[in-house]
């Protein structure tokens, strides 16, 4: 199996590609599921030179029926993130009415050119799951980041193997979401062929010294790096 971590860090790739990964799908805030992080992180990523990047294409946090003005956003990102040389991007836009907004996509996939494409999870609250896979495989798209439209991707663990009963070898299903060393073989043994997943754990807090007010909410937000021994557990697992 492939296995694609989401990283928020240079550290996280330096991780994942010692765990033995395949790709990266790079983000910020991870927190809030992820939005597009910025060109200097992007730039260091793609110099690395470890592993595939894949960019996520992702303004806000939130819903995904854009604005006018978070469209252009999102297209001047597709263009950033080709000319830093990412091998992919993940992205996704939906209509008012949870549709896929395919004259978006057409234009976004124009845009993306040679990379590789992927749905993100905007396809867990599409209205219309079994026609919006028919209408991404005739976009080109190459693969769908999904959870089954579940929270959690074991939760809607019937829901892709249908879907990936349906599109046969025409775009690759990758679940996504809770994926840990306990479930991966359950998605292994369902004949998927990739796996999504973060992999990480919380970096210890700083010391703060009396001087400074202990207070102030943002010293006590957590900060994950993807964890290189929970990700070799999981590529084991996915490699066998």
């Amino acid at each position: 199996m492939v296995v694609e971590v989401c990283v928020a860090s240079i550290q996280s790739i330096k991780n994942a590609f010692k765990a033995g990964a395949d790709r990266i799908e790079l983000c910020s805030a991870l927190g809030v599921g992820g939005i597009t992080p910025s060109a200097g992180l992007i730039k260091e990523a793609v110099h690395l030179n470890l592993l595939p990047i894949q960019c996520l294409i992702r303004p806000r946090e939130g819903h995904f029926n854009y604005s006018k003005d978070e469209t252009r956003i999102i297209e001047q990102d597709i263009i950033s993130a080709k000319k830093l040389g990412c091998a992919g991007v993940v992205l996704g836009a939906l209509t008012n009415t949870f549709l896929l907004d395919i004259e978006l996509l057409k234009n976004w996939k124009k845009l993306a050119g040679d990379m590789k494409i992927t749905f993100h999870r905007a396809f867990d609250v599409v209205a219309n799951p079994k026609e919006a896979l028919e209408v991404l495989i005739d976009l080109g798209f190459d693969r769908i980041l999904t959870s089954g439209q579940q929270e959690k991707a074991m939760v809607g663990l019937s829901e892709l193997e249908m879907w990936r009963k349906q599109v046969d070898e025409r775009i690759t299903i990758m679940p996504g979401s809770g994926i840990n060393f306990e479930n991966c073989s359950e998605f292994k043994k369902a004949g998927f062929k990739e796996l999504h997943l973060s992999g990480s754990s919380d970096l210890p807090l700083l010391y703060i010294p009396e001087k400074v007010n202990k207070e102030i909410s943002f010293l006590h937000q957590p900060i994950g790096e993807s964890n290189e021994e929970i990700l070799k557990k999981v590529v084991r697992l996915a490699k066998s």
